[in-house]
């Protein structure tokens, strides 16, 4: 059985709400850079989309979501 981190609970929503750049996210989180950043290449965060050659940014929604689902075990739901 896997662990917790092994859901996704941003795949299958639809990319709405702002836009938030890394540094936004970053600070939403209270999660420091690196640690963003190797969560996601471990598939344990939402990606950032690649907006232009030096933009990116993640969905509101998928952030939201993520937050959500961490709660949810958190309180152990």
């Amino acid at each position: 059985m896997g662990s917790d981190f092994d859901e996704k609970p941003w795949e299958g929503i639809a990319p709405t709400g702002r836009m938030l750049r890394p540094e936004a996210v970053i600070t939403r989180v209270g999660l420091s850079r690196s640690q963003v950043y190797q969560m996601i290449a471990e598939e344990r965060f939402p990606p950032f989309l690649k907006l232009s050659t030096r933009a990116s940014a993640m969905p509101e929604a998928w952030l939201d979501a993520f937050i959500a689902r961490r709660a949810e075990i958190a309180i152990g739901k």
